[in-house]
């Protein structure tokens, strides 16, 4: 018994590994062989945009301060007690070109008028006396020197007496033109549609001339003095250029339209800038055309966007579409990436501006890509 069990021992295991060899060599022989995959290469996915030719116009952009285009300090030329004063004479009041602003008490100014008038009339009635005595001598003279021929001295035809008399006429007319002048400037009007920027005086003051009474400031347009780079310069007319002028005021946006008036002429040595002048109409918007709309006051701090020259078939590129010494990645018809240097005709905030370097329906590549060569596999985003 003790053979059989230690021979079953050993063949039982060797049954076992050969059995499970067989089984193996079998699955070997009968297993298909694995199909091989091409890999395939799709491309680097990108977002493009279509170019297209376009008609536009350079903006240029800036910020400024608005002014008033005429400013004065009142000044009257004669001095009295003030006895009337409008109600709008004020801070912030407004007044219409010619309306009165404040009168002085003009009773020495009357008197002066009337004693100038007086001293007109006796230098007239002088005049017309010596011109009869002078008309008088000659006719004596001619009498009495019929034959002789000799010619009268000029004092006894009154000749001097009558020049003395027309100058002292002369002096005696402009007296009253003076004190009429002066009686004139008892009352003081507004020179141009204005508004009251200060004022420190009133009812029962007495000013000197020559004193500064207050200030003004006209209404019919305001400027703006913009800061500009010097090169930009170039695409602007000026004067002419029109300009859009923004003021945020909270959550509200006002805007009105300008143009370049003129510009300083002088750029500045630190900042290579060099400013235009943008005047705009009616900033208090005192016409019926923008009444209730919101004030461009004095002082207020504003955007300006100035339309420049317009410029034909141009295409308008983002800026991050521009690369390297200045070239551009387009998508080819075969989703390739091809490599192509533009001509840059402008540099915006956003935006370039290309002439004559692309053409209509070319795919501009806008994302960024690592290792980026002629020829390597594109797909478009969209």
């Amino acid at each position: 018994m003790s053979q059989k069990r230690s021979f079953l021992r050993i063949i039982i295991p060797i049954l076992i590994v050969g059995i499970g060899a067989a089984i193996m060599m079998m699955l070997i022989s009968t297993r298909s062989e694995p199909k091989q995959e091409k890999k395939t290469i799709l491309g680097a996915l990108v977002d493009v945009h279509i170019l297209s030719k376009e008609d536009t116009s350079v903006m240029i952009s800036g910020t400024g301060t608005v002014e008033p285009s005429q400013q004065i300090t009142v000044v009257p030329q004669v001095s009295g007690l003030i006895v009337n004063v409008s109600p709008k004479f004020k801070a912030g009041g407004f007044f219409s070109k010619g309306e009165t602003i404040f009168s002085i008490e003009d009773t020495d100014y009357l008197l002066a008028l009337q004693k100038a008038e007086a001293g007109r009339t006796k230098a007239e009635y002088d005049v017309a006396t010596i011109q009869s005595q002078a008309a008088v001598a000659r006719q004596e003279w001619d009498i009495l020197n019929k034959d002789t021929g000799i010619e009268p001295n000029p004092l006894v035809l009154f000749e001097p007496q009558l020049k003395n008399a027309e100058s002292a006429l002369n002096s005696a007319k402009a007296a009253v033109t003076q004190a009429e002048v002066n009686l004139s400037r008892t009352v003081i009007k507004a020179p141009f549609n204005c508004r009251v920027r200060s004022k420190n005086i009133d009812i029962g003051q007495y000013v000197k001339s020559g004193d500064r009474v207050a200030e003004f400031a006209g209404t019919d347009s305001a400027e703006i003095m913009v800061a500009i780079p010097q090169h930009e310069l170039q695409w602007m007319s000026i004067p002419g250029s029109h300009a859009t002028i923004s003021l945020e005021t909270g959550s509200e946006l006002s805007t009105w339209t300008g143009r370049i008036v003129r510009s300083t002429g002088e750029v500045d040595p630190g900042t290579r800038m060099i400013s235009v002048v943008i005047e705009v109409n009616d900033p208090y918007t005192l016409s019926s055309s923008r009444a209730g709309s919101l004030n461009l006051a004095a002082g207020s701090f504003v955007h300006v966007n100035i339309k420049g020259t317009e410029l034909k078939d141009i295409y308008r590129i983002p800026r991050i579409a521009l690369r390297d010494d200045n070239t551009v990645w387009l998508m080819d018809q075969d989703n390739k990436l091809k490599i192509k240097s533009v001509k840059v005709l402008r540099r915006e905030k956003e935006d370039i501006l290309v002439r004559n370097s692309l053409t209509d329906g070319e795919k501009i590549v806008l994302t960024n890509i690592s290792g980026a060569a002629n020829g390597m596999k594109l797909r478009d985003l969209n």
